[in-house]
């Protein structure tokens, strides 16, 4: 069995909205660009985490986009765009957040400084086949691959597996000239429930996937073997 790549994303900055790729470049350390900054609140210095505090729930409705030639870019509305030290893009981000946003790069893993809330991984992995397992248990909600902030979305046939790459774990990915390894399950928070552009609230999502799945949907990869993905690209696993 087989399948394609669906879509690709990074994040550049975590929590805030990812940018949809047409070509993802992966070094060890994941799609390069992918969740360089962080959002803390100005006033405390408190890490955004809209999944656990209603204070942050507003995070991921500003958009950020990265490149190797300029590097970071934010937006509030997704249509004007400035570099991470524009007084006027980070008042807007604070006025649409509802708290003082101030943005901060994260350091690499071994480094002392700011750090991430989650590490698990370099990618998260999701297929077309677990959200739409997803869809026919919670049949009132939205499922967009957007609440669930994956990197590669694998267009995968329904098997009798409800979430079929949890069977990849500890077996080889292979999509074009790139392996990556599935690691561990990834658990969900309340992120996924969280209103977006074009999606609303949707608290009962959560509820199913703890049921079914016992907080687990998609799954984190390590990757053996770098390179460049692009959507079209063949999934194999090893073996088959």
């Amino acid at each position: 069995m087989s399948g394609s790549v669906s879509a690709l994303w990074r994040y550049p900055v975590s929590s805030m909205a990812g940018e949809r790729l047409s070509v993802a470049p992966l070094d060890p350390s994941g799609v390069v660009g992918d969740r360089l900054w962080g959002i803390v609140d100005g006033s405390d210095e408190r890490i955004a985490s809209p999944g656990r505090e209603k204070h942050f729930v507003e995070v991921p409705r500003g958009y950020a986009r990265w490149t190797a030639q300029a590097g970071l870019f934010i937006s509030a509305d997704g249509t004007t765009w400035a570099k991470p030290d524009d007084a006027g893009a980070i008042e807007n981000l604070s006025s649409l957040f509802g708290f003082p946003a101030k943005l901060k790069p994260f350091v690499r893993r071994g480094q002392v400084g700011f750090r991430p809330r989650y590490e698990h991984a370099p990618i998260h992995l999701l297929t077309t086949a677990a959200m739409r397992s997803l869809e026919r248990d919670s049949p009132g909600s939205i499922v967009d691959e957007r609440r669930f902030r994956p990197n590669i979305v694998v267009d995968w046939p329904d098997e009798q597996e409800p979430i079929p790459e949890n069977g990849w774990l500890g077996r080889e990915i292979r999509i074009g000239d790139v392996v990556l390894k599935g690691s561990i399950p990834c658990g969900r928070c309340g992120f996924i429930t969280i209103a977006q552009a074009g999606l609303p609230l949707d608290v009962e999502l959560l509820r199913t996937v703890v049921k079914r799945h016992s907080r687990n949907f998609g799954i984190y990869c390590d990757i053996l073997v770098p390179g460049e993905i692009r959507p079209g690209d063949t999934v194999t696993l090893a073996g088959t």
